[in-house]
């Protein structure tokens, strides 16, 4: 991809010549590039006219839009709220043998949730992955057998009809959702509270209780030698044995899965799967877990637009999203030039020092499958040094004076760079050139009137 970002400003003041700065991604060492700048400095106009480009050049982009003002002419939007009910499904699986599976899934789950600003307690993450276990084994996917994590993905509509149609035969060759997962923990709470499952399991322990009361009075019988002593162990032995019958018959009338025992082992504390049910039903609400994708259809070019979300239900969408981006990038193999742009704006709402953060394993891993991660924020402290060290393109639009220091620190950026800055006349950028040890940072004009010349 080639960009012309502005003009070389020391050559057009100096020289009086005119020389594009030019971001040419198969020049640079990734496509990755971090857009900084704090408010009022351009740094929407700028991101819209990269976004324009890479679209403009058939790249496929994922704009993830926080304040719904990077909508282009040249792409496909979706508004995610819980009046669209756009989402994707939480529950899909990867199929793939060595990378995919339903533990996996389940730990990308439970990683997601704990990366929002509620973590879940060791209990409530040991329910809800009980939960995930079980949804996933009455549905069909069996953790130890790749072939059953290949199913067709589903809509509500879809799913209504063949419950109206009681074809549920039909419904398991299809991945299960949230109304699955809501369903079974609504079960499983209700069973709970209503005891129906306890009942089963504490006459089972009266049952093996009493079978051991029962094995001492059968040594006494066999011990009995004198007539009296055998007519009265038999009446003894009798009523021990009536009383594990009738035990026995009230552990059979209560089963009603057959692992009701395991079930309270799972799921011995209704506060806890109480509050995991109520954490689930959150989610639901926001309807970015629905099974209804939005009608992107072919566009290479797709805005997410994520302003009514909650800061966690944002977090969680990115993160979904950001996994199945890369894993798509993944799987179809190395690439030799960037084919694919995810842009997020905002980016540092999204990012975290955990290893695990997919803007982290994007930034490190991308390159090699043609992945470019595009990061808008209002300054570049936010992002960790691995990132801004291992960033093709840095942009600085105008940084506040109390982000210099630290800036000029992890940037390795001279002070004299960032006084000429002027917010949406001039900008400072480093293109990170391949075989180059470390470039530096040029300043350039980026005035409107200039670059609808240069465009």
């Amino acid at each position: 991809m080639k960009h012309i970002f502005g003009l070389n400003e020391y050559l057009y003041r100096q020289k009086k010549t005119r020389h594009n700065v030019v971001i040419n991604t198969q020049e640079l060492i990734n496509g990755h590039l971090l857009l900084t700048g704090m408010s009022g400095t351009g740094k929407s106009y700028q991101a819209k006219r990269l976004i324009k480009s890479a679209i403009q050049q058939t790249l496929e982009v994922d704009i993830f839009d926080v304040h719904n003002e990077l909508e282009q002419a040249n792409a496909v939007s979706a508004l995610y709220s819980e009046s669209t009910q756009l989402g994707y499904n939480l529950l899909t699986l990867n199929p793939d043998p060595h990378s995919g599976g339903v533990r996996r899934r389940i730990n990308e789950i439970i990683n997601m949730v704990n990366a929002t600003s509620r973590k879940l307690g060791s209990k409530q993450e040991t329910a809800l992955r009980n939960l995930l276990n079980d949804v996933y084994r009455i549905n069909g996917c069996d953790d130890g057998d790749p072939k059953t994590w290949r199913k067709r993905e589903i809509t509500t509509e879809i799913r209504q009809n063949l419950i109206d149609q009681q074809d549920y035969q039909e419904l398991r060759q299809y991945y299960p959702i949230m109304d699955d997962l809501l369903s079974y923990a609504d079960r499983k709470l209700t069973a709970l509270y209503l005891g129906s499952s306890i009942k089963a399991v504490l006459a089972l322990e009266k049952v093996n209780h009493l079978t051991i009361q029962l094995n001492r009075v059968l040594d006494k019988h066999h011990k009995a030698t004198h007539d009296e002593q055998l007519e009265q162990s038999k009446k003894a032995l009798d009523a021990a044995k009536s009383k594990v019958k009738d035990e026995f018959s009230a552990y059979i009338d209560n089963i009603e899965s057959g692992r009701e025992m395991t079930d309270v082992m799972k799921y011995n504390s209704k506060d806890v799967l109480q509050s995991v049910l109520e954490r689930l039903n959150i989610l639901n609400a926001a309807g970015i877990f629905h099974p209804n994708p939005p009608p992107f259809g072919n566009a290479n070019g797709r805005c997410h637009q994520i302003k009514h979300l909650s800061d966690d239900e944002q977090a969680m969408f990115v993160s979904m999203r950001l996994e199945t981006i890369f894993r798509k990038c993944r799987d179809s193999g190395v690439k030799a030039s960037l084919q694919h742009i995810v842009f997020l704006d905002e980016a540092h709402k999204f990012i975290t020092e955990d290893s695990n953060n997919m803007i982290n394993i994007i930034s490190k891993e991308g390159r090699k499958f043609g992945l470019g991660l595009w990061c808008a924020s209002q300054s570049p402290t936010h992002f960790s040094e691995d990132f801004l060290t291992n960033c093709g393109t840095t942009i600085l639009l105008g940084l506040h004076s109390s982000y210099w220091d630290m800036a000029c620190r992890k940037l390795r950026i001279e002070p004299s760079v960032l006084k000429y800055i002027r917010p949406q006349q001039a900008a400072a950028i480093k293109l990170q050139l391949k075989g180059s040890m470390e470039s530096k940072f040029q300043n350039a004009i980026i005035n409107e009137a200039t670059l609808a010349a240069i465009d």
